[in-house]
């Protein structure tokens, strides 16, 4: 019988991609999901899914028991770091031979961002853990810009950001679903190790709009806010107060010019060059017409 993989966040930008791309290569892929309905839907497509709840000990034990690797997603919430350790207690005790987490580029206990810091905790209890591991850090999402800003983009024919001109080196999120299919499905080459991921390029939010613009065939620009003009907008949109507060803290880190390092790990773990945003622009093209 293959050893089976589990993968967290199944349903989201990163781990659809990945349960894809393990699928096709004959891994025995088990989608962790948070809701029934999502697990209906998951197994209607062939993928075989189990239900839990991070809050929940219990079902954390369930979820993890029999599994040889994890991949490991944590939600963007207030209890993110709490989570994440109860998961990695859980991935313990059910002898999970080797987690893959999915972090954040700049993550450290001594983070100068809040963010930074809550990520940066769940990785050195991973660390420290004695489970085998691999860490990913990944840059800003290029998928920000077809999901979070495309209805502004679409209807105002523009994106507001509190990010002045600072540059940051974007990445797909396939490309983090690619190195995390290559790591889990050749977990030893990869042990303990943490690899920075990255775009191809450090782009500007006026690169950005260029490119958008010459893929949509209209003028979209940057709009550049402040953080009160970004807070204001955020919590009027709905977004939790934590949320908002983590956000900022990581808008801080592009103004202050840290994101944009370029690194060559995608390719070194995927085999393949990462997307550059002009490409990734013309595959999400929906998302600005």
């Amino acid at each position: 019988m293959a050893e089976r993989i589990l993968v967290t966040g199944a349903t989201g930008t990163i781990g659809r991609e990945l349960v894809r791309l393990l699928s096709e290569r004959g891994a025995a892929v088990v989608a962790g999901v948070t809701s029934e309905d999502k697990a209906a839907t998951l197994e209607a497509q062939g993928v075989r899914a189990e239900v839990f709840s991070y809050s929940d000990a219990e079902s954390l034990g369930r979820i993890m028991e029999g599994k040889a690797r994890v991949f490991l997603l944590l939600p963007f919430t207030e209890g993110m770091k709490r989570w994440g350790l109860a998961a990695l207690d859980a991935a313990k005790a059910a002898g999970v031979g080797h987690v893959v987490r999915s972090s954040a580029l700049l993550a450290d206990t001594e983070a100068h961002f809040q963010l930074g810091k809550v990520h940066g905790g769940v990785d050195h209890a991973l660390e420290e853990s004695g489970l085998p591991f691999t860490i990913l850090r990944p840059n800003i999402f290029m998928q920000n810009y077809a999901l979070r800003l495309s209805g502004e983009i679409r209807e105002k024919n523009r994106f507001s950001l509190p990010e002045a001109e600072s540059r940051t080196s974007l990445i797909d999120a396939r490309d983090i679903a690619a190195c995390a299919a290559a790591v889990l499905l050749d977990p030893a080459e990869h042990a303990g190790r943490t690899y920075l991921l990255t775009g191809p390029e450090a782009l500007s939010n006026l690169d950005v709009a260029a490119i958008l613009s010459a893929e949509a065939g209209r003028e979209i620009a940057y709009r550049p806010l402040s953080e009160e003009q970004a807070r204001e907008a955020w919590l009027s949109a709905g977004l939790p107060e934590w949320n908002v507060n983590m956000l900022l803290g990581l808008a801080r880190q592009v103004r202050e010019g840290v994101t944009g390092m370029v690194t060559g790990a995608v390719k070194h773990l995927s085999g393949r060059d990462p997307v550059p945003f002009r490409q990734f622009a013309r595959d999400f093209r929906r998302s600005w017409i």
